[in-house]
C-alpha cells in the first residue's frame, strides 16, 4: 500500500478535478474565478550569511495566501512555518538567527528564531500607545518608525541598552524621510556607533490633485500631491552620549552644482570613509556618479554620460567592488552592459556586455566573480551567465528555457538563488550550486487550476517594419485546429508600460491576457502580440525611436505586423481589432484614430488620452520622453503624441474601460476623451468601474471587463 502525504493527496484530487479542463474549452469564468488561478509566486526574503538557510514565501496551499518557509541548501530540507497568534506583522531575520519583529504594534527581539522557528517576546524595545512598523536592524541596532518618524535603539541579549533616540521629528503631509544607506565600518571616526544616510523629501511644492470617490453615501475627495519634491541628503553620525544615551550629528550633503538630481542609488564604501551617489537629472538626459569623502565633507563627480533621448535603468547594480573601484551599468554602447571605474574617475572598463541586455547582476567580490542575467543568444530568452571582474568571456550557467530574475547570492558565494519561469510555468524558486553548476527547483507551487490547462502556446515570428526596416519580434496565437487556408479575424494585443518586454519565453507579466488568448483562439481569433518600438530588451536605439513622438512608431510596428500576417494568407485584413491597457490602451487609441484604414475596432483599457494630464500625474515618465510641458518648446511634443488630438478621425467602434479610482492614469483621461467624442458626434461604448484603480483587485471586475471585450470583438470582427 502506498501512503500519500496530505499535500500530495490534495494535489492529486485537485489535479483529477481540474484535469478535465485540458479537453474542455476554457471560459472567462474559469480564468477569472474568485480565487486567482495564477496564485502568488514565491519570493526569497532573507539569506542567512552564517548558516545554510534561506527564508522565502510561497503559496503551497493554492489559496492566495503566502506562507513562510526556510530551506537548508546543503541538506535540502524545507520547513513550513505554522501560523500562530504571536506571528509578527513585520520582521527581519538577523545573521545571528535572532529576529527583530513587530508584534501587536511593539518592537521585540525574538531570540534564536532560526532554531526555535517561533516568534517570542524575548527583548521588548518599545512600549508606546502608537504602532511601530518598518523595522530594520544593523548588528544590535534597531531602527523603526512611529507616526512617520524614525527612531533608534541599541539592545543586547537581554534588554534594551540605550534610551530611544529620535532620528526624525518633522514627518508631516509635506515632509517625509527615507533611510538609504548604513555602515558601522569607520575605524578612524572615534566615538561613532553608526553612520546612516537619509533622504528628506519636502513635498510642499508639489501640485495637489483631487481623486473623487463615489462609493459611499456621500462623495469623498481624496487629495494627493504629485510632482517633484525638494530633496535634502542628510548624513547622520550616531554617537554615544552618557551611559545609556545616544545623540546624532547631522551633515547635509550637497551636489557640486545647482542641478536638481534624482538620487537613484547610494552606498557606503566597505571601509566607511566615503559614499557613492548614482544620480540623474529630472529630464533623464544626464546621469552622473559622485563620491563624497566623509572626513573632508567634499563631493566630486567621477563619471557622467548623456543620452539624446532618456536614460533607462535596468540592473540597479551600482556598488563598491572595493574601496577603490565601483561596478555600474550603462547603455553607452547602445545596450545595457556592466562596467567598472575607479573612485578617482580613471580605469573605465567593460566587465560584461555586447549587443544584448543585462537585466540583473550579483557580485562575489571575494572571489572576483560576477553573475548576471541577459538575452545574449536571442532577445526573447534570458539565462544566467558568469564572468569575472577582469571581463572574461561570459559563461552560460543556467539552461532552463524562459526567463530568470531576482538573482541573490549566498553569503559564502557558493549558491545562487533565482526565480525561473517559462511560457506555461509561473515563477518558481531555484538554487544553483556554483561548484558544478547544479540547479535545483526549490518550490513547485503553481495552482493545479492553472497547470492542468493546455494553454495556447504562441508561435514566435519576426518581420520588418515597412517604414524603416527595423526587425520586430512578436508572438502569434492561433486556434487549436488552425487551417492555413482559412482567413481568420485578427486581434492585436498591446502591452503596457511603454518600456516592458512581453515577447519572451518566460511567463508573461500580462498573465491575464496570456490566459485570455487561449479563450479567444478557441473562439476562432488569431492574436498578434508585438514588442513594439520602445520595448525593453532590444537596445537603446529601439527605445529612443519613440522620443518626442509617442505612438507613431508603435502603431507603425503593428501595421507592419498586420500586413505581414495578411501576406501569409491566413488573416482577414478587413477584420482587425486591437486592445490593451494603460500604455497599451494609449496605443489602441492612436491606432483607432490614426490608422482607421487598418484597425476597424478597438478596446482601450485605462488609457492615456492626453499626455499633458499624465505630466501632472507622473513627471518622471513624461519628462524623459516628451520634455517639460511647462516649456513652450515642448508643448508640441505632447500635442502630437496625444490621442485626443486625433479623436475626430475615429471611424470604427471603440470601447473605453476605466477604473474610477485610478491614481496612475487618472479617470479624468477617459472622461475628457468621452466628452470630446460626444462633441464630435462619434459612436462609442464606455464602461467605468467605480471601485477599481489602475490595477483591478476584484475578480468580478476582471471578469466583467473581459466579457465586454470578448462580446465587443465578437460583434465587430466575427459578424458579417
Amino acid at each position: 500500500m502506498i501512503k500519500l502525504s496530505k499535500g500530495t493527496a490534495v494535489f492529486l484530487l485537485l489535479f483529477l478535478f481540474y484535469s478535465s479542463a485540458r479537453s474542455q474549452e476554457i471560459s472567462l469564468e474559469y480564468i477569472f474565478q474568485d480565487t486567482n488561478i495564477v496564485n502568488p509566486r514565491p519570493s526569497l526574503k532573507f539569506i542567512n550569511p552564517n548558516s545554510n538557510k534561506v527564508y522565502y514565501y510561497a503559496d503551497d496551499d493554492y489559496d492566495g495566501s503566502l506562507n513562510l518557509f526556510d530551506y537548508d541548501y546543503v541538506t535540502k530540507e524545507n520547513y513550513k512555518y505554522i501560523d500562530s497568534a504571536l506571528d509578527a506583522s513585520e520582521y527581519v531575520i538577523m545573521p545571528s538567527g535572532d529576529a527583530l519583529c513587530v508584534i501587536k504594534g511593539e518592537v521585540y527581539v525574538s531570540r534564536d528564531f532560526a532554531t526555535k522557528r517561533i516568534f517570542n517576546k524575548d527583548v521588548q524595545l518599545t512600549e508606546t500607545d502608537k504602532y511601530e512598523y518598518s523595522p530594520q536592524v544593523i548588528d544590535n541596532i534597531a531602527i523603526y518608525r512611529r507616526a512617520g518618524n524614525y527612531y533608534l535603539r541599541v539592545f543586547d541579549s537581554a534588554k534594551a541598552v540605550t534610551k530611544e533616540l529620535e532620528l526624525t521629528s518633522d514627518e508631516s503631509d509635506s515632509i517625509a524621510y527615507q533611510p538609504i544607506a548604513f555602515t558601522r565600518k569607520y575605524s578612524d571616526f572615534s566615538g561613532t556607533l553608526l553612520r546612516m544616510l537619509f533622504a528628506r523629501y519636502n513635498n510642499a511644492s508639489k501640485k495637489e490633485l483631487i481623486f473623487p470617490n463615489f462609493n459611499d453615501e456621500f462623495v469623498k475627495a481624496e487629495k494627493q500631491k504629485r510632482g517633484y519634491s525638494t530633496v535634502n541628503l542628510l548624513e547622520y553620525d550616531i554617537r554615544w552620549g552618557s551611559k545609556d544615551s545616544l545623540y546624532k550629528k547631522v551633515t547635509e550633503i550637497k551636489y557640486p552644482d545647482s542641478t536638481r538630481y534624482s538620487t537613484s542609488i547610494t552606498s557606503y564604501s566597505p571601509d566607511g570613509f566615503s559614499i557613492l551617489f548614482d544620480a540623474e537629472t529630472l529630464d533623464r538626459h544626464n546621469r552622473k556618479l559622485f563620491i563624497y569623502d566623509i572626513s573632508s565633507k567634499q563631493i566630486k563627480e567621477i563619471y557622467s554620460e548623456t543620452d539624446a533621448a532618456w536614460y533607462e535603468r535596468h540592473t540597479y547594480s551600482t556598488s563598491f567592488l572595493n574601496n577603490e573601484e565601483i561596478l555600474f551599468e550603462s547603455e553607452v554602447s547602445g545596450y545595457n552592459n556592466l562596467y567598472r571605474i575607479r573612485t578617482d574617475g580613471t580605469g573605465f572598463t567593460k566587465i560584461a556586455g555586447g549587443n544584448y541586455t543585462i537585466l540583473e547582476c550579483e557580485t562575489d567580490n571575494k572571489n572576483k566573480k560576477v553573475y548576471f542575467s541577459a538575452n545574449i543568444e536571442e532577445p526573447y530568452e534570458y539565462f544566467i551567465y558568469e564572468t569575472d571582474l577582469a571581463g572574461a568571456e561570459p559563461k552560460q550557467i543556467t539552461f532552463e528555457r524562459g526567463d530568470v530574475k531576482d538573482l541573490r547570492l549566498s553569503g559564502n558565494g557558493k549558491y545562487l538563488f533565482y526565480l525561473q519561469s517559462y511560457l506555461t510555468k509561473p515563477d518558481e524558486l531555484h538554487c544553483l550550486e556554483l561548484d558544478g553548476y547544479r540547479s535545483e527547483q526549490i518550490t513547485n507551487t503553481a495552482s493545479p487550476k492553472f497547470s492542468s490547462v493546455d494553454w495556447a502556446l504562441p508561435e514566435l515570428i519576426t518581420f520588418r517594419n515597412e517604414e524603416d526596416g527595423q526587425l520586430i519580434h512578436a508572438f502569434v496565437y492561433k486556434p487549436q485546429n488552425f487551417n492555413p487556408k482559412k482567413k481568420y479575424p485578427l486581434i492585436c494585443f498591446a502591452h503596457g508600460s511603454g518600456y516592458l518586454q512581453n515577447v519572451t519565453y518566460g511567463f508573461s507579466p500580462y498573465r491575464d491576457n496570456f490566459m485570455v488568448n487561449t479563450f479567444l483562439t478557441q473562439q476562432g481569433f488569431v492574436i498578434l502580440d508585438i514588442d513594439f518600438r520602445g520595448s525593453m530588451g532590444y537596445g537603446k536605439e529601439f527605445r529612443n525611436k519613440t522620443y518626442h513622438n509617442l505612438g507613431y512608431w508603435e502603431v507603425s510596428d503593428y501595421v507592419s505586423g498586420v500586413n505581414h500576417l495578411k501576406s501569409l494568407g491566413y488573416v482577414n485584413g478587413e477584420k482587425v481589432g486591437i486592445y490593451g491597457g494603460s500604455y497599451g490602451g494609449f496605443i489602441t487609441l492612436m491606432s483607432m484614430f490614426r490608422r482607421n484604414d487598418v484597425f476597424i475596432c478597438g478596446a482601450a483599457l485605462r488609457a492615456v488620452s492626453d499626455w499633458k494630464n499624465y505630466y501632472y500625474a507622473n513627471k518622471w515618465f513624461t519628462l524623459g520622453r516628451l520634455g517639460d510641458f511647462a516649456l513652450e518648446e515642448d508643448k508640441e511634443n505632447y500635442r502630437i503624441s496625444s490621442p485626443i488630438t486625433y479623436a475626430e478621425d475615429l471611424q470604427g467602434p471603440l470601447l473605453l474601460l476605466h477604473g474610477m479610482l485610478d491614481d496612475n492614469v487618472f479617470f479624468q483621461q477617459s472622461v475628457q476623451l468621452n466628452q470630446k467624442l460626444i462633441d464630435l458626434k462619434k459612436d462609442f461604448e464606455i464602461m467605468y468601474y467605480p471601485k477599481e484603480g489602475h490595477n483591478f483587485f476584484r475578480q468580478s471586475s476582471w471578469l466583467d471587463q473581459y466579457k465586454r471585450i470578448w462580446k465587443f470583438f465578437a460583434k465587430n470582427l466575427k459578424n458579417p
